[in-house]
């Protein structure tokens, strides 16, 4: 027996099925894209929260030179606010701190921002003190002329500059070290026996010295100096070099103000500037500490002293009541002949007040291996 089959309103079912299942994959796409969108936003801001936070760890470094004071006189363990700084465009911001781990060590922290500070990262930088690589392996280091008298005399013991917090002593190093065919040019006047002389042994003959040593340190050339140096006095005479306040803080921007070896617990006790001179020169009274460097003749009167590492392009004279060394001298002709029995030039070795100019003075450089790290 056939039956009749009635398939009225299939269609209008199949139909809204069809509705139904199309309208769910537009959901799906348009919900995919959406979060597609989404994280491509947020991708966006946490970009800029990262590119902000690396840019705020570089500036910290980048500043280094021009607040060398601020940060190498930091204690071990303490921690400075470097304050909130912007990208350009305003693509994201950061804040940023400095902490000292160690005598050599620091570490930058930045967090870094998206525009809408919606997204944070942060990274942190390792930093480590690189001072300008001097091999003062005498008090004295020299190729060419010296001429050696009056009351002056030159140690390679190791001396604590009064009042400083100083690591224990090193050995006694040469009072003068020069190339073995250089030591008939030494002139003694009232010197005999070389009893203005002190070290082990009081003239060491080296010829590894050469020009070249007298002018490169370390990966550095004389000229790469001079972008190190922060204080640029001009060439001609100097007079009356002293620490100066600006109220209560040590005025750096004084051209005349080149620390204070004397107090070292006072406000210009720990700067240590890098001092630059371009020509020959002609300094009298009073002290100073940190880095000299002279491109040119160097001539010291009126008893000045000096605390760190100096570098005479050319001839270093003194006259009158001479000059007063704390450190080591690398020049290429020396004249320390002095013109009265006043005269009392000093070149002693002073290892401490080498690390602490050279410390005092040098910028900070990231780490070549793991020096960066993103925290989160």
């Amino acid at each position: 027996m056939n039956r009749i089959r009635n398939e009225r309103g299939i269609a209008l079912a199949v139909a809204i099925f069809a509705l139904v299942v199309i309208g769910g994959l537009v959901s799906a796409a348009f919900f995919v894209g959406v979060q597609e969108q989404r994280v491509g936003r947020n991708t966006v801001k946490l970009q800029q929260a990262f590119s902000a936070a690396d840019g705020g760890a570089q500036a910290a470094v980048n500043v280094w030179p021009d607040s060398v004071a601020l940060f190498n006189k930091m204690v071990v363990g303490t921690t400075r606010d470097l304050g909130r700084g912007s990208m350009a465009s305003s693509a994201g911001w950061y804040r940023a701190s400095i902490k000292r781990l160690n005598d050599q060590l620091f570490i930058v922290t930045s967090e870094g921002f998206s525009q809408d500070s919606s997204a944070r990262q942060r990274v942190a930088i390792m930093l480590r003190l690189r001072p300008i690589e001097l091999n003062v392996n005498a008090a004295l280091k020299s190729r060419g002329t010296l001429k050696l008298g009056g009351s002056s005399f030159i140690d390679g013991i190791d001396h604590a500059p009064t009042g400083w917090s100083c690591p224990p002593l090193l050995d006694t190093i040469p009072g003068i070290r020069l190339p073995g065919g250089d030591s008939a040019n030494i002139q003694y006047s009232g010197c005999s026996s070389m009893s203005c002389l002190s070290g082990t042994p009081k003239i060491k003959s080296d010829n590894t010295i050469t020009d070249s040593t007298l002018s490169h340190f370390g990966d550095a050339a004389f000229a790469d100096l001079r972008g190190l140096a922060n204080k640029f006095p001009p060439a001609g005479t100097t007079t009356g070099v002293d620490p100066t306040l600006s109220g209560l803080s040590c005025n750096t921007a004084d051209i005349k103000n080149w620390g204070d070896p004397l107090n070292p617990v006072g406000a210009c006790g720990d700067y240590y500037p890098v001092i630059w001179i371009d020509g020959d020169a002609s300094i009298n009274g009073n002290h100073g500490q940190g880095i000299l460097i002279v491109n040119g003749d160097l001539d010291v009167q009126g008893g000045f002293e000096f605390y760190g590492p100096v570098i005479v392009r050319g001839s270093l004279k003194t006259s009158g009541t001479g000059g007063h060394f704390n450190g080591g001298v690398i020049a290429r002709n020396v004249d320390l002949e002095q013109e009265t029995i006043l005269g009392n030039a000093v070149i002693n070795f002073s290892s401490c007040a080498l690390s602490k100019a050279l410390n005092g003075s040098a910028a900070g450089s990231a780490m070549r291996e793991r020096g960066w790290v993103n925290v989160y």
